[in-house]
């Protein structure tokens, strides 16, 4: 009985929630390229995993990110209410971008000659640096957001290596000090860094190099573990490191762990806690009108498709977001035309966050839940397991850590409601 009840909260999209998703995109990424001039061992687009697309130097044609680019702008004008205005992040992805630059440039020519639909267009790249000092320029002159791959010092760094095995570390800190010094304004509003954690580095030093040689907190995060082939899982095993694991050998661990803050496994957690634990977080002033225990939810912590982000691949298949396989695309650029089924679109995204019904309608965070279905190996099986599931015992022990965290650190509360910016 108690799982029916449960089960009534959850609902399913349909095609309606795909159109409105699409209205109010806030993401556009394009794979730009599939080429790279680095040979990471890593890469989630290398041998450690699988999911995805032959590699084969391709670039994205300028017509077919032209077509999906007009099928949205044709959306945007038939919803457009004069006098707003949203914004809407273009972003560029590769292999390695830089290595397509015309194709951006004629990208973002495009949009900035089409008619005002209520869109403000802001772009992103994903960058190893390699390029910088070539197209920095342009870069600078369209305020593009920079994410750069660093993973700390040359040992750090020793993974990324380029055709011939050599390491990048020395050309890409070069390139990132020239921008640094070209435009140093820039570089401080808009560039970022992104780092591996594998077992070449760890999470000091990685965070001390880059805060110390750029004053930036990169994001550390461990290697993605979905997706991995059977035959490569103890190399995987042996070259993985555990975040929250490195953070404690550190030298003085509770000082770097209140200079990285909110990057702070930890802190995150309490951040997480007191946003869907406590219910005082607020997205809108319509909510405080709202009793949330009366709203439906959808199962799993899955983005329902397009809701945060589209993700065209450089063979022209259309994926709700890049951080998943290949194999789940629900549509397709042809050459003259856009295939995109809303139906369809929902009904594949029900059938498989529905797999997970079962557990979701007894879980302790079946309102609050984070994980993505498609990270889960299983999925694609009738015998699926949710890698988050949470017993009622078990979410009262975090709790439980939870207050005791926020006693031992009394001005992490302070500084999470001051600092800290949680968007859906």
């Amino acid at each position: 009985m108690k799982e029916e009840r449960m089960n009534d909260r959850f609902q399913l999209v349909d095609a309606n929630q795909i159109e409105h998703n699409l209205i109010h995109l806030k993401q556009l990424v394009f794979e730009v390229t599939d080429a790279c001039n680095l040979r990471c061992k890593y890469c989630g687009y290398a041998d450690f995993y699988q999911g995805y697309d032959e590699r084969i130097n391709k670039m994205l044609p300028f017509k077919k990110a032209q077509l999906i680019i007009d099928y949205l702008h044709d959306l945007w004008r038939k919803s457009y209410v004069k006098g707003t205005s949203f914004p809407i992040s273009i972003s560029f992805y590769g292999g390695e971008p830089l290595l397509n630059v015309p194709l951006i440039k004629q990208i973002i020519s495009y949009l900035e000659s089409l008619d005002f639909v209520g869109k403000k267009y802001f772009y992103n790249m994903t960058t190893n640096a390699m390029l910088l000092d070539k197209y920095m320029d342009f870069i600078v002159e369209k305020d593009i957001r920079l994410l750069i791959s660093l993973d700390g010092d040359e040992e750090g760094q020793s993974y990324r290596v380029d055709h011939t095995g050599r390491n990048s570390f020395s050309r890409v800190i070069h390139n990132i000090k020239l921008l640094q010094e070209k435009y140093p304004d820039y570089f401080d509003k808009l560039v970022q860094f992104n780092a591996v954690l594998h077992n070449r580095n760890s999470v000091e030093a990685t965070y001390r190099f880059i805060k110390d040689n750029f004053n930036k907190s990169p994001r550390i995060a461990p290697l993605n573990n979905s997706g991995i082939k059977d035959d490569k899982k103890k190399e995987f095993i042996n070259t993985y490191r555990n975040v929250s694991e490195s953070l404690k050998q550190a030298h003085n661990c509770e000082a770097l762990e209140a200079e990285m803050f909110i990057s702070a496994p930890d802190i995150h957690q309490l951040a997480n806690y007191i946003f869907f634990e406590t219910n005082n977080v607020y997205n809108t002033y319509n909510e405080l009108f709202l009793d949330k225990n009366k709203l439906t939810v959808f199962p799993t912590g899955t983005c329902t498709p397009f809701s945060k982000k589209m993700f065209i691949t450089v063979n022209g298949k259309i994926i709700p977001c890049e951080r998943i396989d290949h194999d789940f695309a629900v549509g397709f650029i042809h050459d003259e035309y856009i295939d995109l089924n809303y139906e369809y679109v929902a009904d594949r995204h029900n059938h498989f966050v529905q797999k997970y019904n079962k557990q979701c309608s007894v879980c302790a965070l079946y309102k609050n839940c984070m994980q993505c279905v498609y990270q889960i190996d299983d999925i694609r099986t009738n015998e699926t397991k949710c890698l988050s599931f949470c017993p009622m015992k078990s979410w009262t022990h975090n709790a439980t850590k939870q207050l005791i965290y926020l006693r031992k650190h009394p001005g992490a509360y302070q500084r999470i409601l001051n600092e800290v910016s949680i968007r859906s």
